[in-house]
């Protein structure tokens, strides 16, 4: 073997390896071996200081602790009180329904188709069907209303029968097709495998009850008829007003007034003992009155002492909020 062949690259290889190890990047793999302990003392405080301190919200001494209200619970339908309700007013009788206009919309449907009445039109999405006329018995036309009720979750329906384009007034034969058109509802809605319109969901999606300020005053605005507004007021509030604390006491439709009592949930006796031993706030205190009147085509809700004088504001907000609640 010829050594001085290969003395020439050895040569490079080791220069090369040379030249790498006069980087300007120091290895610094083994300098813990020289690495020497140091001592840092701590203040001599450090072991009585807090690691994560949380500092002092500035408070007077006289301030109030912040008390946080417990939610108002939604008020729920419940079945006990029928699916299928009848009411009445000066039109005459309409059903409230508990189930929302989208699914109440294909029973509607399948009540004609079962009692094989023609039907003139169908609009889901504006929630009217016209059954047709029967000429034979001279039975005219009739017009089915469905819309939102008032309350979240729930349908109205209204029929009346109708010629040369309009609404006659209401009559027995209305109130036999309602009487059945119930009936079928209950037993249609009743069952777990309900079909949906998707069209007639548009009728459920307006916000027709909102709670609003308006010159350093609560009010609670309503989309709604007059009559309409008036007797779902005056159904939750006999329902929901029957104790000492909060009664329905009066009422005056003509000049949209509802007398009530309503004692503040913090000066009510908290516990059944302490209601059945506490005397409680005379009976000549918190009385009020609900003033239900036309503002720019909706309906303005407010709370007054007397006519013209506001109640406090504090009991404005919280029997305002309360109905709001139960109302949407």
């Amino acid at each position: 073997m010829n050594l001085g062949k290969l003395s020439l690259p050895l040569v490079m290889v080791v220069g090369l390896i040379a030249g790498c190890s006069s980087s300007e990047y120091r290895d610094r793999n083994t300098d813990y071996h020289e690495a020497e302990a140091v001592k840092n003392d701590l203040p001599a405080s450090y072991p009585e200081q807090d690691a994560m301190p949380i500092s002092k919200a500035n408070r007077s001494s006289g301030a109030a602790k912040d008390s946080v209200p417990r939610p108002e619970p939604l008020r729920v339908m419940e079945e006990g009180e029928g699916l299928v309700i009848e009411r009445a007013d000066d039109e005459g009788a309409w059903l409230l329904v508990m189930r929302s206009p989208s699914e109440v919309w294909t029973s509607l449907r399948a009540f004609a188709e079962t009692r094989d009445i023609p039907l003139v039109s169908a609009s889901p999405r504006r929630g009217e069907l016209t059954l047709a006329s029967d000429p034979e018995s001279r039975l005219p036309a009739q017009n089915i209303n469905l819309r939102q009720g008032v309350r979240r979750g729930t349908s109205e329906i209204r029929l009346h029968s109708y010629e040369a384009g309009r609404n006659l007034p209401w009559n027995d034969y209305d109130r036999s097709r309602l009487k059945s058109m119930a009936e079928f509802l209950t037993a249609s809605l009743s069952e777990s495998s309900t079909s949906v319109s998707l069209q007639a969901q548009s009728l459920q999606d307006n916000q027709l009850v909102r709670l609003i300020d308006r010159d350093t005053r609560q009010v609670l605005v309503l989309q709604l008829e007059f009559d309409r507004a008036w007797a779902e007021l005056v159904n939750l509030l006999d329902e929901e007003f029957t104790d000492d604390y909060q009664k329905l006491e009066d009422l005056n439709r003509s000049e949209g007034r509802l007398y009530i009592r309503y004692v503040p949930k913090d000066q009510r006796p908290a516990g059944f003992f302490a209601r059945l031993f506490s005397r409680g706030p005379k009976a000549s205190e918190h009385h009020y009155q609900l003033f239900l009147s036309e503002y720019h085509q909706e309906l303005d809700l407010i709370l007054e002492n007397k006519p013209g004088k506001a109640a406090p504001q504090d009991i404005e907000l919280e029997l305002l909020t309360w109905l709001e609640r139960q109302l949407r």
